[in-house]
């Protein structure tokens, strides 16, 4: 009796092993296999397995808020001193703007953006990046209502970026979203009617009802920007709600399937930067390269569309996004933190030559709207990136943001002929980028 109890053992060991030797063999052939970019798992968050074993672990006083809030005045008085270019020209007009950068050490040096910086442009400004800092200004007015120190500076970018933007014809799905948010809190209705007229522009010029998309048509071939597509698709949607459009929010959810099913690269888990618009909607890559800023701006966009819409799709897709930037695609430096300028996706090979501020900025964004709808499993990525942004990626002498660094956080010497050489120049792209990517977490999103 006992012999054949033993017996019946052995047998059902000897089935176990060869099941799961069999399943163990079998492992690289399903691992292998595609995954739709929208069926990645039913949690919407990381598991303990997805958790950021490649991270840095960069720590962050408790008295972060604090010292974020001293870093946004500091900033903020740099710009208020040195930024305005009272000469600058909009579509042909002396409209004042901010200058493109200045010099650290010496800020009467100013627009540099040629090997010979002498030559920069003292007309020479760009409305965005005047967008950008109207933004923060305004968030500061959040954040401290009754301060009225930088109110001056807010009425003059206030004017510029109302002339500027007076008819913004582009499909960059970002721009709706800033107007709409200044219309809404400084509250300026002039800005709130030109988001309206936006959302209809991307509905009209834009939006191919026959693809399914948003892409910019006149361009030869034609063409998008994946990540501001993406914020085309949530932008539609956003103001087809608001004024009550429903062919605007089809068209918007048509965009975000079509622009996820096309860009979606199922190896590297990263959609595609830009992609060529196929006549019969089959859109193809329009180059190899990804930069960690724009997988940072789409996770933003999938989490808006995720609050606009209650479809987790989105946010999962977002999730999967954040853990290949962070742990397996090799864009995020496990060594000293930070994101690198980019990868290819054909053979996984990162560009570490340096390290945009801008990647910083709007992964924060992105991370700070994931973490609060999905149960914040990426905490300690947000906490490493704000830690870096009031760290090495700020200049605490002269207070201010390069466009990048080099990948040991050091000011960045461009190669001959391609840059301005020693890159010592605070940018007013990078400032407003930092400045708003602060506000994005001391204020409720």
């Amino acid at each position: 009796m006992i012999m054949r109890i033993i017996v019946w053992i052995v047998i059902v060991i000897w089935v176990i092993i060869t099941a799961a030797g069999y399943l163990v063999s079998c492992a690289p052939l399903w691992e292998r296999l595609p995954r739709p970019p929208l069926l990645i798992g039913n949690s919407l968050t990381p598991t303990a397995a997805h958790s950021p074993a490649a991270m840095t672990a960069l720590a962050l006083s408790p008295d972060w808020r604090q010292q974020a809030e001293r870093v946004i005045d500091q900033v903020l008085e740099n710009m208020h001193e040195h930024a305005w270019n009272a000469q600058a020209m909009t579509r042909g007009l002396r409209t004042g703007g901010l200058f493109i950068n200045w010099k650290m050490t010496d800020p009467r040096r100013i627009n540099a953006v040629h090997p010979d910086a002498q030559k920069g442009r003292q007309e020479k400004h760009d409305p965005q990046v005047d967008l950008l800092y109207l933004s923060a200004l305004s968030a500061y007015q959040r954040l401290h209502p009754g301060i009225t120190i930088y109110q001056a500076d807010l009425q003059r970018t206030l004017a510029v970026v109302k002339f500027a933007f007076q008819n913004y014809n582009l499909p960059k799905g970002w721009i709706y979203f800033a107007l709409l948010t200044l219309g809404l809190t400084l509250p300026d209705a002039s800005l709130l009617e030109e988001a309206h007229e936006l959302a209809e522009r991307f509905y009209r010029f834009w939006y191919d009802p026959l693809a399914g998309t948003v892409y910019d048509r006149l361009h030869r071939p034609p063409d998008y920007n994946t990540a501001h597509t993406l914020e085309c698709g949530a932008a539609l949607i956003d103001a087809g709600k608001r004024w009550q459009m429903p062919a605007w929010r089809e068209a918007g959810e048509r965009t975000l399937q079509h622009i996820i099913k096309m860009a979606f690269d199922p190896h590297r888990h990263l959609l595609h930067e830009s992609m060529l618009a196929g006549s019969t909607g089959h859109d193809q890559p329009q180059n190899d390269e990804v930069r960690a800023a724009a997988e940072g701006e789409a996770v933003t966009a999938l989490v808006l569309a995720y609050r606009l819409t209650g479809q987790s799709q989105y946010l999962a897709l977002a999730g999967v996004l954040l853990r290949s930037l962070f742990v397996t695609s090799g864009l995020w430096d496990t060594q000293r933190g930070g994101f690198y300028f980019a990868l290819r996706l054909s053979d996984g090979k990162v560009i570490q030559d340096y390290k945009e501020t801008r990647a910083q900025c709007l992964t924060v964004n992105g991370l700070h709207l994931y973490n609060a709808q999905a149960g914040a499993p990426f905490v300690s990525e947000e906490r490493s990136l704000i830690a870096l942004l009031l760290g090495p990626f700020y200049e605490h002498t002269y207070h201010g943001y390069f466009y990048r660094l080099s990948a040991d956080f050091q000011i960045y010497i461009s190669k001959p002929g391609a840059g301005i050489g020693k890159e010592d120049y605070f940018t007013s792209e990078a400032m407003g980028c930092a400045l708003n990517a602060l506000f994005s977490v001391l204020l409720p999103s």
